[in-house]
């Protein structure tokens, strides 16, 4: 597939460089500007670091269960170089589709991710360093492939022990932008909530009264509507990355 990188305006460089990509290396890609999702006005979003925007909550992802040697079964076709750092072989689902990872307990720790789901963990980005020294709790900032919109965007999220068991994580990281209604901009959050990757089966939120959170009436999902300044806005459709957007108003 043929994963072209849309040009955006420098300022957007500058916020996906500093939005939700915190692990040192180096700025993400801009995302590709997604395709046609339905009906409804587009709106293009912007990513940001911040955790649970607008007071919003989120389950536990599902993570790694750091095995000390890869099975056959889990299709490793080639590995990075050992750099005699102590690593852990697994398998992570993340929007749908499942990629091998290797976490490395170096300094800082690091995250390789099959990006590209081929088995060959050497012939995709640099892997993904942690923010803190150790292994976990950490954040890591990886890159999803979203093939059904040709789209790559980034993805930061916060790896942890959990008392449900095993190894899991939160996102860290939110998609928002503003919808504007009779000449005044409203602020839009994407968040993902499912803690899956897939920002589709989450509602998007509006903050119609500008009160920083998300309040009654406020969250849609596809096909609800709230009444804005004399205007009825229905959210048609929300990507799956996150990145777009689509609303009806009359």
């Amino acid at each position: 597939m043929n994963f072209r990188h849309r040009s955006i305006a420098a300022t957007m460089l500058l916020t996906l460089a500093f939005g939700c990509s915190k692990s040192g290396e180096g700025p993400p890609p801009p995302p590709i500007k997604a395709g046609a999702m339905g009906g409804g006005t587009p709106i293009e979003l912007q990513p940001s670091p911040e955790p649970f925007p607008l007071g919003l909550s989120v389950s536990q992802g599902s993570g790694l269960h750091l095995f000390d040697t890869p099975s056959p079964d889990q299709g490793f076709k080639k590995i990075p170089q050992e750099s005699g750092a102590k690593r852990h072989y697994d398998e992570f689902t993340i929007a749908g589709k499942t990629h091998l990872v290797i976490t490395e307990e170096s300094n800082p720790p690091k995250f390789w991710f099959d990006e590209n789901r081929n088995g060959d963990l050497t012939d995709d980005r640099t892997p993904a360093l942690g923010e803190k020294s150790e292994l976990i709790p950490n954040t890591y900032s990886i890159h999803i492939r979203y093939d059904g919109e040709k789209v790559i965007a980034p993805y930061r999220f916060w790896l942890f022990g959990s008392n449900m068991g095993g190894v899991r994580f939160y996102p860290v990281c939110h998609w928002h932008g503003n919808l504007t209604v009779k000449e005044k901009q409203y602020k839009v959050v994407a968040f993902d909530a499912n803690a899956d990757g897939d920002y589709s089966n989450d509602p998007v939120v509006i903050d119609a009264d500008g009160n920083g959170k998300a309040g009654d009436g406020e969250s849609l999902t596809p096909g609800k509507s709230i009444a804005i300044n004399g205007v009825q806005v229905t959210l048609a459709s929300v990507s799956p990355s996150g990145l777009t957007v689509r609303f009806n108003m009359k």
